[in-house]
Order: C-alpha cells, then structure tokens, then sequence
C-alpha cells in the first residue's frame, strides 16, 4: 500500500469512526438489545464489568450501518424514528419504573401457605448469608440475602415440591413473560400486564403448571396448585429448592459485587401472613415465637457483614459467615430453621445440617433416626 494510499485510509476510517449523535443513538439502543435478551433468556448468576467492552464492537457495527445509509437521506430518517423512539420508551419506562409504592396492597396477605411443609426441610433467614447476594436496588441495605431459601426434603424429589397460590390473585408465566425467573403472583388488585410499580411474590427456580402455560396470565384463588420446583438446576445439577422473595420489580437492574438485582422493597414474606398460616410454621418449627425469629435485623447485619466467597456474589458456605474480628469472638449465627428441630436446639440444628444431602441419608445412620 502506498504512502497517500494509507494516508486516505486513515482518514476514511477516522471520518468512519467519528462519533456523532446517530452513531451513538445506534450504539446504546444496539447494546440496549443484546443486554436485554441475554438477561432474560440466559439467567447469568454473576455480571461483570466486561459486558461494557460490548460496546465497541456496538459502536463499530454502528457507525457501518451510519455509513451505509448517510446518502440515503429518506432511510436515515426512518433509522432514526426507529432508534430514537425506542431509546425514549426504554428510558421512561426505566424512570417510571422506580416509582415503588411503599407498602402492598391490602389484598397481598398470603392466606394459605404457599408449600407443604411436610414437604420442606429448611428455611434460611431473611438476611442470612445465604447463597449469593440478593438485595435492594439503590437502598442503604448492608450486603445480604433478602429472601427465604426453601429447601426441599432430602429423601423427596425436589421436582415433586409442590407450589401453591399465597392469596387470590394473578399468576403469571415464567420468564421472560415476568422478568424474573420462576413463578410470579400479584394479588388481584394488581395489574397483571404491567410488571412495574406493584407487590409480587416471586418463587425463582421453579415452573408453572402446563395449563398456565399458553397465556402468560391466569387468575387464581388461593391455596390453588400453581406449579412445581424444578427438579435440576440451571447447570444439569440437583435443585435442593426454591426461594421466594416479596418487593417491586424495576429496571434497569442494579449490579453489584457481580450480581444483578432487580427488586426494590424487598421485604420476608413473613411479614405478610396472616396468623393461621403462622400458626403452621409454629407448629412445625418447635420453639418459634414470632416472625422476627424468621428475620435476622439490619443492625446486626451491619455490625456481622457477610462474608463473601472468592468476591461474591456467592456467601462463604461455612461459619462463621461473617469476619469482623477473631474467630473465637464472634457469635454463632443460626441461618436456617429446621422443619420439626426446635430453633433454639443447636445440637438438633447441627445434626439436620449434616443430613440434608441424599448421600447422606444413605450414608449416615443417624440421618434415618
């Protein structure tokens, strides 16, 4: 290549690459797109950083597709209607989606149990340092997991967990119809259409019953079979469970310590039950008293931070979960409560631990006792 040859190259892909208001309107409503399905359909555990370097190769197909059509003047303008008018939908509707109504309505009481706890065989906290990272978008919340795990019986097949409706209301189909992963319920009071500004109950790791399946939305009554944990995880493995998880979905979601969080209000569902369907837990979790006995405070979560594993977003599966001293001086934390061991029975608690793997019921002789 001659001197003038490389010269005029230069300058043509300098004039290429030149960023000008189209090109960029192209770039975001292009990465926009990409981000938006990947989220929905590929359910990634961990976000990092990294995804923004998408955004070169974004600009670059940009600014051809800008390139291509800069002397077709009637088919910029369209390109524009077409990049623009989407770029302001997508941005109101991110700002109409963080209004969050303070409190549910009065209708999002759950008013029959939502499993069977013969089927269940613990309970985490809400707070706890449990699983991986699942907190309030934009909020002051120290790093923990807002939401209850459900674990199921070792010796039952998670995928026989059966999952009902907490109140009447809307169930709705799984993702990406909802934005989130597993089975959704709003009350009836609710908007089933619209997935912003409104109390749900979420229950990820878990599908739908095939009848729910052709139309996103259906109405239910509570106490109605809605449908099932999944039998394996996202990765082929076995599922131990469910989680469920109360607040307000919003967009865009939060990242953090690699994790994405798409809630705002995040609240235990425990503080929206009434007292018969407490009275269950009661009975069969011996010695628990009330719902706080169910909720670990933000407080103490501020004064015994969670403890990440290789920089989260997963928590340390081993105590002490927390490290803000030396180890003998800090306090055992009881994440979980056990199904038929009283809460403040360490040794029952200890043993029930040991025991909530198949292997280990056919392993262990004291599991089967």
């Amino acid at each position: 290549m001659k001197k003038d040859e490389k010269k005029n190259y230069a300058i043509n892909v300098k004039k290429l690459l030149k960023p000008n208001l189209d090109k960029i309107g192209i770039t975001l409503l292009l990465f926009l797109l990409i981000s938006f399905f990947f989220v929905l359909f590929a359910h990634p555990e961990t976000v990092s950083y990294k995804w923004l370097l998408l955004l070169i190769p974004s600009y670059i197909v940009s600014c051809l597709i800008f390139q291509l059509l800069v002397k077709r003047r009637t088919f910029l303008k369209i390109l524009r209607w077409v990049v623009f008018t989407p770029l302001v939908f997508v941005v109101a509707i991110c700002l109409i989606s963080q209004f969050a109504p303070s409190s549910p309505p009065e209708d999002f009481l759950i008013t029959r149990n939502f499993v069977d706890l013969s089927q269940i065989h613990r309970f985490s906290k809400y707070r706890a340092c449990a699983g991986h990272q699942t907190v309030n978008q934009y909020s002051d919340e120290p790093v923990s997991n807002m939401q209850h795990y459900i674990n199921a019986d070792p010796r039952i097949d998670p995928g026989q967990i059966k999952v009902f409706a907490p109140f009447d209301g809307y169930v709705l189909g799984d993702a990406p119809n909802t934005m989130a992963d597993g089975i959704t319920m709003i009350p009836k009071s609710g908007i089933p259409w619209w997935p912003f500004n409104q109390w749900r109950i979420n229950f990820p790791h878990t599908h739908i019953l095939p009848e729910f399946q052709n139309s996103p939305i259906h109405e239910v009554k509570a106490g109605d079979l809605i449908g099932y944990v999944n039998s394996l995880g996202r990765y082929g493995q076995r599922n131990f469970g469910t989680q469920v998880r109360a607040g307000v979905l919003a967009i865009p979601p939060m990242f953090k310590n690699g994790n994405g969080e798409p809630f705002k209000k995040l609240d235990s569902v425990f503080n929206y039950m009434t007292d018969e369907v407490f009275a269950e837990y009661r009975t069969a979790i011996p010695g628990l008293q009330s719902r706080e006995d169910m909720i670990i405070s933000k407080e103490y979560r501020l004064a015994h931070p969670c403890k990440f594993k290789q920089g989260g977003p997963s928590f340390s599966d081993n105590p002490p979960y927390f490290d803000t001293g030396r180890v003998e001086d800090l306090p055992i934390e009881e994440q979980d409560v056990y199904i038929g061991v009283r809460i403040d029975d360490r040794e029952g608690m200890i043993k029930a631990r040991t025991c909530d793997d198949p292997e280990d019921i056919v392993n262990n002789p004291e599991c089967s006792s």
